[in-house]
């Protein structure tokens, strides 16, 4: 295999994403690699195929950032948070799959690219995931970046100004205490890329449904509930971002711009489903669960993680519950969607 066609695609990802991220572009690290690929794709005469070995491996290594954040500590707030976590799930999912089904409808796209394109999810984790499923990857790649760009610029400023919040602490602040993490063992580093692998893989040879991700997020969610030290350094976060980005760049050619006037419409139902899917569920969690309007709002505001833990650290809400809710989320849907994906298969 010539490895400098991947080496040329994964360095003008790597351009791209430094770019954005020096402009501090939301989720700028995944959308200026996916957009720099994008266009090297556009002007090549034969687009670099990414391959599917490489593809795995991208999997593994994002399900070990995601299973890094299950700690000890968070046994002990999810006491309080089992029952917030299931309606906040049950809700969304079905929100979820009720929309796929108008998707559906008044569009072109197939089932299962709605199905995806609706979810609630991370954009590398679902569009790395939706291929296995025979959904156009392409087009829910594109219509997930649309959820997250938009969740992110319009939600954060829409809910201060609704709910009349005062910043109660700087940025600065903000990102040294949800962006700083551990310092990193060498050893415990290396243990964390055997659990990754060793459940990665596993899973990925029985053929589970997103089994690459899912198995090296279990692995290293044993690892740290077990020893509270399964750890990554802060650069591998930014590498994973950047070879999701191109991976999923590399699957969007001239081609696939031309049919974006296809999700001009699914853009808008999806619109509606954000709106619909946060204030419903926050509703339900404020009078069901108890949990104040602002926190319940900002965990059913299907963002990023690490974006949303960011906003509402400034706005001095209760971060640690609404990045459990959030965390949950995300392993719902990588766990979950697939299930409920196989049994609508047929669709």
């Amino acid at each position: 295999m010539n490895l400098l066609p991947l080496l040329i695609l994964h360095g003008v990802g790597a351009t791209g994403a430094l770019v954005l991220r020096r402009f501090r572009i939301p989720a700028g690290t995944l959308i200026g690699a996916l957009v720099a690929v994008m266009i090297l794709n556009s002007v090549q005469s034969s687009p670099t195929t990414y391959p599917e070995d490489l593809r795995v491996f991208v999997q593994i290594f994002s399900g070990l950032v995601i299973g890094t954040r299950f700690t000890r500590g968070d046994i002990k707030t999810l006491k309080t948070m089992v029952f917030p976590i299931i309606i906040l799930v049950v809700v969304l999912l079905s929100t979820n799959l009720l929309f796929a089904f108008i998707m559906q409808h008044f569009t072109s796209l197939s089932f299962m690219t709605s199905f995806f394109a609706c979810a609630p999810g991370g954009v590398s984790d679902l569009a790395l995931v939706a291929t296995d499923f025979g959904a156009v990857m392409e087009h829910v790649a594109l219509l997930q970046l649309f959820r997250l760009v938009s969740v992110i610029i319009v939600f954060p400023p829409m809910i201060r100004a609704m709910l009349k919040i005062d910043d109660r602490t700087s940025p600065a602040q903000a990102t040294t205490r949800v962006g700083s993490s551990r310092s990193v063992s060498p050893s415990w580093f290396l243990a964390t890329i055997a659990c990754a692998l060793t459940g990665g893989l596993l899973f990925n040879a029985a053929a589970i449904p997103a089994g690459a991700i899912l198995g090296s997020i279990v692995g290293v969610a044993l690892l740290n509930l077990v020893s509270d030290k399964a750890t990554y350094p802060r650069i591998l976060k930014m590498l994973v971002q950047i070879a999701a980005g191109s991976y999923i760049g590399s699957r969007i050619t001239v081609q696939t711009l031309f049919e974006i006037k296809v999700l001009l419409l699914p853009a808008l139902i999806l619109t509606v489903e954000l709106f619909f899917m946060a204030f419903v569920t926050a509703a339900i969690l404020h009078k069901i669960c108890s949990l104040d309007w602002a926190t319940s709002l900002f965990s059913s505001t299907p963002g990023g993680i690490q974006e949303m833990g960011l906003i509402s650290d400034e706005l001095g809400l209760e971060t640690p519950k609404i990045v459990l809710m959030h965390t949950f989320r995300i392993l719902a849907v990588l766990g979950v969607l697939p299930l409920i994906a196989g049994l609508f298969g047929g669709i």
